[in-house]
């Protein structure tokens, strides 16, 4: 019976092993939703992580949440288009270049066009809507602040700061005038910027997030639903006025597709008689309520969230959004990356809720519209007389962002694949002005290819796995590839200001290829792999016993518990992250160390100084996780 029982117990153990092994090493979807500050997993999910790292690099004060949705991709783009047309819209002007890309295939008139939802909007593609929920395409300087928390912080929301914001808005007053239901202007002693605060607190809601969805309902000089006095008038003719009733969040301004926008101001005023929101103040305060219970408060606490409800936790998947429209949660953003940066606060704390899809595409969803490539290689200006003319966006119609002067060497990071409306190639430029950077659209009848010069010629190591960006910054470039620790790469050309809170080195790849990388990932100096303490030498994993001088290793075995002498003196070797002893970094170091923390086994002696791959004096989840990660060459263990 004891016999039945050890082979039982033993078959137990090795089947757990196996279990844990594969668990540790198979790619980690997360499946079940999941909330938390821990990052470790974020390594599973390459780009998500690179770009999350160069934002902390640059923001040390900036913490994020990971949100594992549990939810399928593909499930997810069928519930945000097909499941449900015009659930998520976008607006005709950016649609100019491909409206078969934007545009939903489904959803056309009788003659084949593309219907057209209050004379601007269009229900969207998949390839649209793929691009605007892709978190990847957004984790950047410019839009990050669509994934901000929007609950209240004192330390960083001021009336001054939404003062700020309403600056050159018809909300830019001392004092606010309106009209009550009978008729008469009122004014309440107090300005627009005091009640959005005063509305924010009370309901633990950025007073910011509030100004700027105001600004984004209403425009910047207010609409038929807060200005008092509308007439609506039916198809028959009939007329209805609301006069003193006001929604300054149009909450419940819809209507079914194709309605007329008559018909959606009526439904938003009603929506305010309905609710007593007689003057500005009151409507202010009852939207803020409604956003705070409704979204903010129930697991739609990001702009991203409010547009995407993708929070199982929200019990309202999919449906319950905010907006149909697919750019508001960046437009949003940019008022209040805009004003953050005015006010000087944008490296204080805040906390960015990072949403994750199990299957998602190994590279970020591609815009739809024009065809590129991407490029980093030399063009000379090659204009007549006048200087290059770069611009906002790939048309004559976009304002000019500069001017490059004729014969200057620029760096083509994006090539236009097909012509445009115009009849030209736009191609995307980025030109060092010496001071700042100007990344813009330049047609190529004015670009000629030249041979790349190598400014310098430094050979360097990836310390740390990275984006490798076809230009400089982190707005307006794209990721081409992701360097793994340790690529060797060769430094061509550094830019000596900071872009985007990094400074960027261009660099080439042994194959050839050419970007640029954040100085911050370049490794600084030799890397020092072994320690002498007292009668212990503690070495990193990749070291040979012929790296330290005159070392004799007394054995076969150069790893954790052998004997190595130095002269007269004998040491023993802890190989940091090498638990048992083989002198290899394993998935079976991983699982000793995991056994530890689980109280299964416990390491002892020399082995336990081992485990601590961290040496922070304990053996914890960090040190497994810097296990794994020296595997997965994510990252590698050092002393």
């Amino acid at each position: 019976m004891n016999k039945i029982k050890k082979t039982f117990s033993l078959v137990l153990f090795v089947t757990i092993l196996i279990y844990c092994i594969i668990l540790a090493f198979l790619p980690n979807n997360v499946e079940a939703r999941e909330r938390t500050e821990d990052l470790t997993n974020l390594v599973n999910y390459p780009e998500i992580y690179t770009l999350v790292q160069e934002l902390k690099t640059a923001h040390p004060n900036w913490t994020f949440t990971a949100l594992y949705t549990g939810l399928d991709w593909n499930t997810v783009l069928y519930n945000e288009t097909t499941a449900k047309h015009f659930r998520s819209v976008v607006h005709k002007t950016y649609t100019t270049d491909n409206v078969g890309d934007w545009v939903c295939p489904t959803c056309k008139m009788s003659d084949g066009s593309p219907i057209l939802y209050e004379s601007q909007w269009y229900c969207a593609s998949n390839k649209t809507v793929s691009y605007y929920i892709d978190p990847r395409n957004w984790l950047n300087e410019t839009y990050i602040f669509a994934f901000e928390t929007l609950s209240f912080n004192e330390a960083v929301h001021t009336v001054q700061g939404v003062k700020s914001i309403l600056s050159g808005t018809n909300m830019d007053t001392d004092t606010i005038t309106y009209i009550d239901t009978a008729g008469n202007t009122q004014v309440i002693n107090k300005s627009f910027a005091q009640v959005i605060y005063e509305a924010g607190k009370k309901n633990n809601v950025s007073p910011y997030h509030l100004a700027a969805r105001i600004i984004q309902e209403q425009g910047r000089n207010g609409s038929s639903t807060t200005s008092g006095n509308y007439t609506y008038t039916n198809a028959q003719g009939n007329t209805t006025q609301y006069l003193g009733y006001y929604n300054y969040f149009n909450i419940g301004a819809t209507a079914p597709s194709g309605s007329p926008i008559a018909e959606v101001i009526k439904n938003g005023l009603e929506k305010a008689k309905e609710k007593g929101w007689t003057n500005p103040e009151l409507s202010i305060i009852g939207g803020a309520y409604f956003l705070s219970g409704e979204y903010i408060n129930g697991y739609q606490d990001c702009l991203y969230l409010e547009k995407f409800s993708v929070d199982e936790a929200s019990k309202c998947l999919y449906w319950h959004q905010y907006q149909q429209n697919l750019s508001a949660p960046y437009t949003e953003s940019t008022t209040i990356q805009r004003e953050y940066n005015n006010l000087g606060i944008l490296e204080n704390n805040f906390n960015f809720i990072i949403p994750i899809y199990n299957n998602m595409p190994t590279t970020a969803s591609i815009k739809p519209g024009r065809k590129i490539s991407l490029h980093t290689e030399n063009v000379v200006v090659n204009t007549l007389y006048y200087p290059l003319t770069v611009r906002r966006g790939p048309s004559t119609n976009y304002d000019i962002k500069g001017k490059v002067p004729k014969g200057t060497t620029i760096v083509r990071i994006e090539r236009a694949e097909e012509i445009s409306s115009d009849g030209r190639y736009w191609d995307k430029i980025f030109y060092n002005a010496g001071s700042e950077a100007i990344i813009g659209y330049a047609s190529r009848e004015y670009l000629k290819d030249v041979d790349t010069v190598e400014i310098v010629n430094e050979p360097a190591t990836i310390g740390a796995m990275c984006n490798l960006r076809n230009g400089p910054g982190t707005t307006n470039t794209r990721v081409k590839q992701i360097l793994p620790v340790g690529t060797q790469v060769t430094i061509i050309d550094k830019i000596d200001f900071k872009i985007n809170g990094h400074t960027w080195y261009r660099v080439k790849l042994q194959d050839g290829t050419q970007g640029y990388i954040s100085e911050a990932y370049i490794q600084k100096a030799p890397v020092e792999k072994y320690k002498i303490e007292g009668t212990n030498i503690r070495v990193t994993p990749d070291i040979k016993i012929t790296d330290i001088p005159e070392a004799v290793l007394e054995g076969e075995i150069f790893g954790t518990g052998a004997k190595v002498k130095i002269g007269e003196q004998e040491y023993t070797v802890i190989m940091l992250g090498d638990a048992n002893g083989d002198g290899k970094i394993t998935p079976l170091d991983y699982v000793k160390i995991k056994n530890n923390i689980m109280n299964i086994t416990k390491l002892e002696g020399i082995y336990s100084l081992a485990g601590d791959a961290n040496r922070d004096g304990n053996i914890t989840p960090l040190d497994y996780v810097k296990v794994k990660n020296h595997i997965m060459n994510m990252s590698k263990i050092s002393l």
